[in-house]
């Protein structure tokens, strides 16, 4: 069997929905389950990796990462989903297969249009498969190998990770323009309100905002102006696909392994002219 080359962790309350990300036995990534209730070794069945932690997402995230260095050595893709995003095996598969095809260092499966959201750029755009942007929210960031290497010193930053959104594009800057999208093509759906997850029960979101402005101030990031969806950080650059590279995309799909890392690389050979 071909080592997975992608891994999920999830930090996992006793409502988590993430088993039904395991819908299917045919999947192209791992999954580490970061359990914080009172019932310890849930969801050991469902998982590659399990452990018994207390601690909000981010720090702790960061604490696991930085203990078992052996993960990002391992993995090519990571992605820190919130434990509410309703999910299949398929549309998971799929997002990572995207990442890879377009050597995405930071991106994000979008939310579907009955989704509980704060930023309206994230919604699903049915006529676009991917859209190049500046923003990705820290409630399902996908990163790739480097992009976490860069980022991981920051997980730790504050408790809530709130503003961490806004900090990564701009480390990760020399990546290029072309380096952090929204992928319409595997929406998810958040399935609870915005900061209303059982970690955030203690002190709301009050707490989370000012540690977000205490970020955003101390690496001298001003957030810009949200216009209307379709502007953020000075735009985001959409991209439509042609027939040919959906098929290109269903054929990786399937292919994995070694052909699909060759057809990876002839994908970024042939990247389209994006206009803003």
């Amino acid at each position: 069997m071909t080592a997975r080359r992608n891994l999920v962790v999830v930090r996992a309350g006793d409502q988590s929905v993430h088993p039904q990300w395991l819908s299917d036995s045919d999947r192209n990534f791992d999954i580490f389950v970061s359990y914080f209730g009172k019932d310890e070794g849930r969801y050991a069945d469902t998982a590659d990796y399990h452990e018994n932690r207390k601690g909000m997402k981010w720090p702790v995230i960061g604490e696991l990462l930085e203990t078992r260095p052996e993960l990002a050595a391992r993995y090519a893709y990571f992605w820190f989903p919130d434990d509410d995003l309703i999910a299949d095996t398929d549309t998971i598969n799929r997002m990572f297969d995207y990442a890879a095809a377009y050597r995405l260092a930071l991106s994000q499966p979008a939310l579907t249009r009955d989704s509980y959201y704060t930023w309206p750029l994230l919604l699903q755009r049915d006529d676009y498969e991917l859209r190049f942007t500046r923003f990705v929210e820290v409630m399902a960031p996908v990163l790739d190998r480097d992009a976490l290497r860069v980022c991981l010193p920051t997980f730790g930053e504050n408790t809530s990770g709130w503003g961490l959104d806004w900090l990564w594009p701009r480390m990760l800057e020399s990546r290029g323009e072309q380096a952090i999208a929204i992928i319409d093509a595997t929406a998810v759906r958040h399935s609870r309100p915005v900061g209303g997850g059982e970690l955030y029960k203690a002190d709301g979101t009050s707490k989370a905002r000012r540690e977000q402005q205490a970020l955003l101030s101390k690496h001298g990031i001003d957030p810009g102006v949200l216009a209307d969806g379709r502007h953020f950080f000075g735009g985001v650059r959409r991209f439509r696909q042609a027939w040919w590279r959906k098929a290109w995309l269903a054929l990786v799909h399937r292919v994995r392994g070694v052909n699909y890392r060759r057809l990876a690389r002839r994908e970024s050979r042939q990247s389209p002219h994006l206009h803003p």
